[in-house]
Formats: C-alpha cells, sequence, structure tokens
C-alpha cells in the first residue's frame, strides 16, 4: 500500500509539462506505481483541456501542420519498446526503463559509494537524477539538502525521521530536514533519487567522497 504521495501541486506541474525532465521522469515513476496519483494527474489533464477548448484560436503559419506532423513521426520512431520480463510486471516500471535500458534491477550497473551503498547517475544536473541501492541497514549519514530532494522506492524499504517509505512511496526532502536515512532489513533498498542541489552531509569526510564521485 503507498501511503506517501507527491505534493498536489508537484502532479498538476506534471500533468500541464511544466516540470523539468528529472522531476517529470520521478513522478511519472511514482504514477506507474501509485493509481490515486494517477486519477488526480487525469483530472488535471482533462482541466487543463477544456481551458484550451476555450481559447480564441491563433492561425497557423505555413507549414505548421507539417512540421508538426514530422516532429511526432520522429517521436514515435524514437519511442522504446516496452518488454515485459517472462513471469510477470517488470520490476523497473515505465518510463525509468527507457533511462536504464535494462529491464530488472538486477541487470543494473552499480557506482560503489560507501560499504552497503551504490548508486547509478542518470541525469546530470540542475535536477539530477540518479538511482541508490543501499543494503540492509546501511545508511548515507546524517544530512540536509541545499535543495528540494523526490525519492520514490522501488524496492525493499528505508525509514527516517519522517516514516517509513515502501515500494511506490515518494517522499519530499527540505534544506529545513535534518534526517538519516537508514534501509530496512530484508531484501536491498532501491530507490530513485532526484535532487536539486547536492546534499549537505554532517560527516566531513562522506561529504568530501561523495563530491569527488558524483554522488
Amino acid at each position: 500500500m503507498i501511503t506517501h504521495h507527491p505534493a498536489d501541486s508537484l502532479l498538476l506541474k506534471h500533468a500541464a509539462g511544466a516540470a523539468h525532465e528529472a522531476v517529470s521522469l520521478i513522478v511519472a515513476t511514482h504514477l506507474a506505481l501509485c493509481p490515486a496519483c494517477r486519477r488526480v494527474v487525469k483530472l488535471a489533464e482533462h482541466a487543463g483541456g477544456i481551458l484550451l477548448e476555450n481559447l480564441t484560436p491563433e492561425p497557423l503559419t505555413t507549414g505548421a501542420w507539417e512540421h508538426l506532423a514530422a516532429r511526432l513521426d520522429e517521436a514515435e520512431a524514437a519511442a522504446p519498446s516496452i518488454v515485459a520480463r517472462s513471469g510477470g510486471t517488470p520490476t523497473i516500471p515505465e518510463p525509468l526503463r527507457s533511462y536504464l535500458g535494462a529491464d530488472g534491477l538486477d541487470k543494473i550497473r552499480w557506482n560503489f559509494v560507501l560499504p552497503g551503498l551504490a548508486f547509478r547517475p542518470l541525469l546530470p544536473g540542475p535536477f539530477s537524477a540518479k538511482l541508490v541501492r543501499s543494503k540492509p541497514g546501511s545508511s548515507i549519514g546524517l544530512h540536509t539538502h541545499k535543495g528540494e530532494e523526490f525519492s520514490v522506492v522501488l524496492a525493499g524499504g528505508y525509514s527516517d525521521c519522517s516514516g517509513q517509505y515502501r515500494r511506490g512511496d515518494f517522499h519530499t526532502a527540505t534544506p529545513d530536514l535534518l534526517h538519516r536515512p537508514v534501509a530496512d532489513q530484508g531484501e536491498d533498498c532501491i530507490v530513485l533519487a532526484v535532487t536539486e542541489a547536492p546534499l549537505a552531509f554532517r560527516n566531513p569526510p562522506i561529504g568530501l567522497i561523495a563530491s569527488l564521485i558524483g554522488y
């Protein structure tokens, strides 16, 4: 059961197509796992369609339709195929699989950070996206944030001072949050994280390591 969701303002921004690519990616990943938020976005898109219908039409420039049709054809040709894993639903939901080029979490190649912690970079800043894998009981350490951070749990779970987060849960961290997420016991915790700015670690050596490896 998913108990933590994005703010309505973030869902509306995603529905309007106004979110940064990395933010849109993490919201879309949550939507793939959360029927409740999909309903909110569908309503927002419907409301946006009504607003567009009531706008005064603007005349098209010469060749505008042909140009749009050509761009749509290019997007369709570039769209990745969706291949289900044998035996059930893929562990990695779309659209995240398009960025990873992998169909299962066991296919990902990880970069070492600290014992029990690894990551896989996906998108560079200003909003950067990465996957983070934590072994049960491990943690990156106490830290705060220089900007907003969004995370969605893909496998396992973790806990911090704000609660417990399991598969599909969406966590928003702001600069006023000081926390130390710890991976739950059981399976590895794998999280998609999007950060507006680097984390601010209370342990300087960890902060130095993180900056050196681009974590």
